[in-house]
């Protein structure tokens, strides 16, 4: 009897001792979409039978202990004519050699709203089926310019990994008005110290491919990854404050029938642009004034304006670099938002898009 007290009670303070070691495990990571946390996303809205497209440019996190994921975002939408507005910096650089450089002590132009913090904000639950390479998420919560609201926001996406330090998804379908979305993740932080200087962003020689779609004209375009050319930084001149990047362009392709006002001096507008060489010239800006991972990105014809800088209709992107595990620049997501500047307004001519340029 007294062996068979002391057998049970050894068994006991085992199953004890069991219990407490159980109960103080930590508790199991969730598997997150290729054990990437940190995402930098863009995703549209656009259509073909009314001016309503709408674009929207953040990061996604998904939380490694829960199923839960947070979206803060800025965004832009078609109806509220959403006009650029100066970055804050300024391309100068004081060697300029004319005709090699963009033009000269020129503004820098971005989306309103990009240089503060992200307007808007969706949180909710993600599923992750790793055998299938999608994750679904349900956005639950939508807060847009501080009113929030209960929604039920549907979105299936496509991952893949395009190399082991990082991962990329793809729209591939949703239960309401999207129509595309890229994006790039790692576990590199999304603060402003692992961003890429301008200097860094220039030394890279390979080429950032295009990938994304693009609304011009109640026309929607897609485009698959390096279909459409990309950027290439090595030839870019450096501001002297090391604040942004310029580049320009010869035989840009600059239209007459955006270039040349009817008037006396049409023909000689045509003849000048038809000509090429340096007389048809494109001129670029990048920049990085901005805390984040942000950069904006600026273009336009120099024969919109020969003599002054440009304060119309340039292409205006704001981008989100893109960071692999190793903390390596890789390229950029971003967004176009460039509506129609000079009255009366034309929303067909009005260029939006959602894109990425990685290498």
């Amino acid at each position: 009897m007294r062996r068979t007290t002391r057998l049970f009670a050894l068994f006991v303070a085992v199953l004890t001792a069991v219990t407490q070691l159980v109960a103080v495990q930590p508790a199991r990571a969730a598997p997150v979409p290729l054990g990437k946390q940190n995402w930098v996303v863009s995703a549209a809205g656009f259509r073909t039978d009314a001016y309503r497209n709408y674009v929207r440019l953040g990061y996604l996190v998904f939380s490694t202990t829960g199923s839960t994921v947070e979206h803060n975002f800025w965004t832009w939408n078609q109806t509220a004519h959403p006009l650029p507005i100066r970055s804050g910096d300024v391309y100068y650089c004081g060697n300029w050699t004319p005709g090699r450089n963009p033009r000269n002590n020129c503004t820098i132009k971005t989306a309103p709203g990009f240089t503060g913090e992200p307007n808007g904000r969706f949180t909710g639950s993600y599923q992750y089926n790793e055998s299938a390479g999608q994750v679904t998420i349900t956005w639950t919560s939508s807060t847009i310019d501080g009113s929030t609201s209960v929604v039920d926001l549907v979105e299936t996406w496509t991952v893949s990994s395009p190399r082991s330090t990082l991962g990329r998804m793809r729209l591939a379908s949703d239960n309401y008005s999207l129509t595309s979305g890229i994006g790039y993740g790692s576990n590199a932080g999304l603060n402003r110290e692992t961003k890429a200087s301008m200097a860094s962003v220039r030394t890279r020689s390979e080429t950032f491919l295009l990938e994304g779609q693009f609304w011009n004209g109640n026309t929607i375009v897609d485009y698959t990854r390096g279909s459409a050319g990309g950027l290439t930084m090595n030839t870019w001149q450096l501001c002297d404050d090391g604040s942004c990047l310029g580049s320009v362009q010869d035989n840009a392709g600059c239209s007459p029938a955006s270039c040349c006002a009817q008037g006396p001096g049409y023909q000689a507008c045509v003849d000048r642009l038809n000509s090429g060489g340096t007389q048809n010239r494109r001129f670029y800006y990048l920049s990085d004034a901005f805390g984040g991972r942000r950069n904006t990105y600026e273009f336009w014809c120099e024969c919109l304006s020969y003599d002054l800088c440009y304060e119309n209709n340039s292409h205006v992107r704001p981008l989100l670099q893109v960071i692999d595990d190793s903390g390596a620049f890789r390229g950029w997501v971003g967004t176009e938002v460039s509506p129609d500047r000079t009255p009366p307004r034309d929303e067909r001519a009005e260029f939006y898009s959602a894109f990425a340029l990685v290498d």
